[in-house]
């Protein structure tokens, strides 16, 4: 019996003739790849490009367009064209964005931070779980945007998300970039197994050869799993396999998000203290993000009163500082 070729069922074939319905979600993003391609002439139909329209690989009858108009519906005229998802969508048209973003996820985080952290400006350390990484932000250099993904499509909408997938085929990262293999000295190895329980020296045996040879995961590992005693001594010995721990606050789960200052004193006390200006929002999660430095990071303090920050006296023979609101008189 002759051998038939079957293809893997798992490989994804993108068809020559596609089409994909417009949509309020998918319609910035299709439209941004339309533009790049339609005729001069087509702009005219330019305004007709909304929800409930269908992008297609190229029209029919070559107009130039891209599309079919809201209420023309794909008909038996058009059966060489395959619908495709979002997904196929990206990967056809430009697998390779070069504006993209990506939410940090706790599941995808270590991966994502091996790649900040490599990229962005040494003075920047405030990346976390639920901020979106950027391929460059606009205004600075901190390669991140500090909100939602949502926010940041909104802010920033020449963004393109991506999936973990095309962010490891973008920066060439993966499994083994995150864990970077590093070497460390034999009396060094020597020392933690000497000084290790038991489970400890099991993990040890494991993860760390005779020579020293280790990954960056690996001595996190051991950290992880070390009593009190000696978790800061693997950190002072390996600085380089953790993150940078920040001294700034995160106040972000307190900030509003819908972009405006949030306040953290609620209206009543305002109002028994005195403050019935500022409407119960005399000071406030700072919510800006187009300065990382102050965003969620810092106090916004009502521009109806003066402040003054004055020290008055000292306690433990550390200075004491106090914040001074007065009226603005007319």
């Amino acid at each position: 019996m002759k051998n038939e070729f079957k293809p893997n069922s798992n490989q994804m074939q993108h068809p020559e003739k596609w089409y994909i319905p417009v949509t309020e979600e998918n319609r910035a993003e299709l439209n941004q790849w339309r533009l790049s391609k339609r005729t001069e002439e087509a702009s005219q139909y330019d305004h007709k490009f909304v929800p409930g329209a269908t992008l297609l690989s190229a029209h029919p009858y070559d107009d130039g367009s891209y599309f079919y108009a809201k209420g023309h519906s794909i008909t038996q005229r058009d059966r060489d064209y395959q619908e495709i998802t979002l997904e196929q969508f990206r990967e056809i048209t430009n697998p390779h964005p070069e504006y993209w973003c990506i939410e940090a996820t706790e599941e995808n985080f270590k991966e994502l931070y091996a790649w900040w952290r490599n990229n962005a400006s040494g003075r920047y350390t405030h990346f976390q779980v639920g901020y979106t990484l950027v391929s460059d932000h606009p205004h600075d250099e901190s390669k991140y945007y500090g909100g939602s993904i949502a926010q940041c499509l909104d802010d920033y909408p020449q963004f393109v998300e991506i999936t973990l997938k095309q962010f490891r085929e973008i920066t060439n990262s993966n499994q083994t970039t995150m864990s970077k293999s590093i070497q460390i000295s034999r009396k060094l190895l020597n020392e933690y197994y000497d000084a290790a329980t038991l489970a400890q020296k099991e993990y040890l045996t494991e993860h760390f050869k005779l020579n020293g040879t280790t990954t960056e995961e690996a001595i996190r590992g051991l950290h992880d799993m070390a009593c009190e005693g000696w978790k800061p001594k693997i950190k002072k010995n390996h600085p380089d396999c953790f993150p940078v721990d920040s001294k700034y606050f995160d106040f972000s789960e307190f900030a509003n998000k819908s972009g405006q200052e949030k306040r953290i004193v609620s209206a009543d006390v305002c109002e028994s203290l005195g403050f019935t200006e500022a409407n119960g929002g005399f000071i406030q999660v700072r919510n800006r993000t187009s300065n990382p430095q102050t965003h969620h990071r810092s106090f916004y303090l009502s521009s109806y009163y003066n402040w003054e920050l004055v020290q008055d006296g000292t306690e433990c023979g550390r200075p004491v500082m106090v914040l001074i609101p007065t009226k603005k008189l007319c």
